[in-house]
């Protein structure tokens, strides 16, 4: 494997300097370094080993395993400079006025480990409702967590994440933990809730807000907890759900002598695609206050319609669904940290190694999304996977500058080959 970093990103490191954390010297190196060699490598494994194969004149591996097993740092100490740095920066470089709307999306997401994996604290199974179907449950065996996503105007971070366990796993790993060490088992709306209640005290007033999730997360909890705190939701919702007394499903029926309403949102790939509607407006059981429900069919025989719910009754169907897709982004960040970043390949046997390690993960995307947001009319970046173009280009140039100059000074290609190839061994002639 040829090396590909000579020297780490001048612009990680700039970006690193700002976020100002509160760690040694040697804890930002490691960091530093762990990220920049997973926005670098294109392997379909990004372990440690892997990572630092990659750095030339790296230090030993087994520093950078002590950094996340018994290093004195939390995840923590990343997660909160990194939640104040991303609201600052929107506030700062987003020409907000009184009217902007805030978007916050909310979802979760199970990274897969291999089966046989089962000594890996963080490393659980998982109900995944994305392989699922009506009749067959799926699971996965892997890390599953959670994530908010914040948009103003053009411009997006990930605000916050947290790693979801069950709470029977939670139990199980409590038993061979000391009392001042044991974990606490959160479920995903105490999780949820934690996160948008700091948000709520980094946020100014007069912000619109307007929260975003699938219909896994559209609990009547979350749904009042929102509106406590003023802010309007967007959400898919089941249709097992009961609005004034009787099944979203039994509305279908009830409402077929309505006319529908054309919609006609642009969806993912940019296209347009026609929706048939038909909007109620009542109360959800338990909910004191009103909703507008959406049923929305892609055609007129279409026999399994998707619900969706707004509490902002002054939005037209049009208006919603429009909203609605963009929360789609937030499918694309998980892309973006499991396949491209490598969130599930850590291999370090603790649950704060692993929590440290989905930080610097979480941080090399975050600045990714600084680089997109803030990026210069030359570079025409319009998406995180051209900012990894281009960080990948930059080393790569660079290893080449320097290889070059190192033939050039030395004239000798064994010694060039043995520092820019990993294990390399010449060939016996």
């Amino acid at each position: 494997m040829i090396k590909q970093i000579v020297q780490h990103s001048t612009k990680l490191v700039h970006f690193i300097v700002l976020l100002q954390l509160y760690l040694t010297k040697p804890q930002i190196r490691h960091i530093t370094a762990i990220a920049d060699s997973a926005i670098v490598c294109d392997s379909n494994h990004k372990t440690l080993t892997t990572l630092y194969d990659l750095i030339v004149d790296a230090t030993h591996l087994s520093n950078a395993a002590d950094c996340l097993r018994i290093s004195p740092w939390k995840a923590e100490d990343l997660r909160e400079r990194l939640r104040e740095f991303v609201v600052n920066d929107l506030m700062l470089s987003t020409e907000a006025t009184t009217g902007e709307t805030l978007w916050i999306s909310i979802d979760d997401s199970v990274s897969g480990k291999d089966k046989g994996t089962t000594k890996l604290e963080a490393v659980d199974w998982h109900y995944d409702h994305t392989q699922s179907t009506g009749k067959k449950p799926a699971f996965t065996n892997g890390t599953q967590h959670v994530e908010v996503r914040i948009q103003l105007g053009e411009q997006a971070y990930v605000f916050d994440w947290a790693l979801y366990m069950r709470e029977k796993k939670v139990r199980r790993l409590n038993r061979k933990r000391k009392k001042k060490n044991r974990l606490s088992f959160r479920s995903k709306y105490r999780i949820v809730r934690a996160i948008l209640a700091d948000l709520k005290g980094r946020l100014p007033a007069g912000f619109p807000v307007y929260v975003l999730f699938d219909s896994w997360y559209a609990s009547n909890k979350l749904l009042k907890f929102c509106r406590r705190q003023g802010w309007h939701i967007i959400c898919a919702i089941k249709s097992n759900r009961t609005l004034d007394g009787i099944k979203l499903s039994k509305w279908n029926q009830r409402l077929k002598h309505k006319p529908y309403i054309r919609v006609n949102p642009t969806v993912a790939d940019r296209r347009k695609r026609p929706y048939l509607v038909r909007a109620r407006k009542g109360n959800l059981k338990n909910v004191p206050f009103e909703v507008c429900v959406l049923i929305s069919k892609r055609h007129r025989g279409d026999k399994h319609p998707k619900y969706f719910l707004c509490t902002d009754l002054s939005l037209t169907p049009q208006q919603i669904l429009t909203s609605y897709k963009k929360r789609w982004p937030i499918e694309v960040d998980n892309y973006y940290v499991k396949q491209l970043l490598g969130l599930s390949h850590f291999r370090v046997q603790s649950y704060e190694a692993a929590e440290k390690w989905f930080a610097i993960i979480f941080l090399a995307y975050t600045f990714l999304q600084w680089r997109l947001n803030h990026s210069s009319k030359d570079e025409r970046f319009k998406v995180v996977a051209d900012v990894i173009r281009d960080h990948r280009l930059q080393h790569a140039r660079q290893v080449l500058e320097k290889a070059c100059e190192l033939a050039i000074k030395c004239g000798n290609m064994s010694q060039v080959l043995n520092r820019f190839i990993s294990n390399w061994h010449p060939v016996p002639t």
